[in-house]
């Protein structure tokens, strides 16, 4: 049997699998738990209130949360976040959830993002490591360009204070034949957003410019693509070869997304110098490049926690229609504590003082309990499945709207569709 004929085999048999499994799962569905907590989020859609009326869906085993997720997307028909501890915790549901979205059919499991924390604190002069840089630079544009139907985000990453959409719709270009392109202004913010100038493409994240081609190797494709110019109008896009640099097949557009999510631009190194130096540097255009060439400011260690230091937008602004569900609150409480005071203590070693602050880049927890409170959604529990079997579904207490945390149980079924994957 050649490559081909394994391909075709594993096509017919998903096509045979995949309605029966659907069909299994759509099981949870049914259940009365989940009918009264899709009434609830039909009813909730939208709203952002002083008290959005939360639920507390529980009684769930790992996989069941995972697999509840893209039901309550589809229910809701509105994003869906979903707050974790950490990142640990984000790497290991990211991929079930997506499993799970191609399973049921409930939604695209290319609609599913994760946004990781970073992984250094601020005040300890390092940065980010930069796949986690390139993976929430890629992760917020797509949130703010209505590419995402669910998001996958540990509790830092959804306090960090970030700038309006406008800002991350703007980090990726997209490049399609037959347009007009400039190409040095495209060059121009490729070197802003990441990429490195280089003479031969080989990795993701290199371009290179020779006559009237562009060579450019984005952030999640599979091949490096070129770009034939005639005059400023694109001719053709190919993928090429890395290996033997040969072009192959055509395609009609890429996408060029960005490496970084902090764009290093003379403003945003003026903002930053302006704030942990204490001196305002204001003006028109050419009197900020003056003082910031005469100041020598660059980027540093740990320059990107400062440079979105102040703003008012988070992750749930970005998302204003988005449900909000928490994974385990009784362990985000404590996971969120340790790390705001752990937060705190490095400030206060590091001699920055009220130059910046933990409250300028994160908000602090009490705003961060308040903003979640407002917004419809819930918790997700996990009891342990000798308890959750012997619950009967036909006894459980009826949601109630008006109450911050109202049980819903949907043990039965759900065990039921957990012991059937195990």
């Amino acid at each position: 049997m050649d490559h081909n004929d394994g391909y075709e085999n594993l096509v017919r048999i998903k096509s045979v699998i995949l309605p029966f499994v659907r069909e299994v799962l759509a099981d949870v569905e049914k259940s009365t738990g989940f009918q009264q907590a899709a009434a609830y989020l039909k009813q909730r859609r939208g709203e952002a209130s002083t008290s959005a009326g939360r639920i507390r869906l529980s009684g769930l085993v790992p996989t069941a949360k995972s697999l509840l997720i893209p039901f309550l997307q589809r229910t809701a028909s509105a994003p869906l976040i979903v707050i974790v501890s950490d990142n640990r915790a984000a790497e290991s549901l990211f991929p079930v959830v997506q499993a799970f979205c191609e399973l049921t059919g409930a939604c695209s499991p290319n609609a599913v993002v994760k946004l990781p924390a970073y992984d250094v604190l601020p005040f300890e002069n390092m940065s980010p490591h930069p796949e986690i840089q390139e993976e929430r630079a890629t992760a917020l544009w797509k949130i703010v360009t209505g590419g995402v139907s669910i998001v996958v985000a540990p509790l830092e990453a959804t306090a960090m204070r970030l700038r309006p959409a406008e800002h991350y719709a703007g980090l990726a270009r997209i490049v399609r034949r037959a347009d007009l392109l400039d190409v040095d202004e495209l060059v121009q913010h490729l070197n802003t957003v990441g990429y490195d100038g280089v003479d031969v493409v080989e990795m993701p994240g290199q371009y290179a410019m020779r006559g009237g081609l562009l060579d450019a190797y984005p952030p999640e494709a599979d091949r490096p693509l070129r770009i034939e110019l005639f005059g400023d109008e694109v001719e053709s896009i190919r993928k090429f070869d890395p290996g033997t640099q040969r072009s192959a097949a055509p395609v009609d557009e890429v996408f060029l997304l960005p490496l970084t999510e902090n764009p290093i631009r003379e403003e945003v190194l003026t903002e930053v110098h302006a704030r942990l130096s204490g001196v305002r540097v204001e003006g028109a255009g050419d009197i900020v490049r003056e003082a910031l060439a005469a100041t020598g400011v660059t980027v540093f260690p740990g320059w990107e926690f400062y440079a979105n230091a102040g703003a008012q937008n988070t992750l749930f602004d970005l998302l204003p229609e988005a449900l909000v569900f928490v994974d385990e609150p009784t362990s985000i409480k404590t996971e969120h504590e340790r790390w705001w005071e752990k937060l705190t203590r490095r400030h206060e070693m590091s001699g920055v003082g009220r130059l910046a602050t933990p409250e300028d880049i994160y908000l602090p927890p009490e705003e961060w309990n308040e903003r979640l409170a407002k917004r419809p959604g819930g918790d997700l529990e996990q009891l342990g499945l000798h308890h959750a079997v012997h619950h009967s579904i036909e006894d459980d207490a009826a949601l109630d709207s008006d109450s911050n945390s109202t049980p819903v149980i949907l043990s039965e079924r759900i065990a039921r569709v957990e012991e059937s994957l195990d």
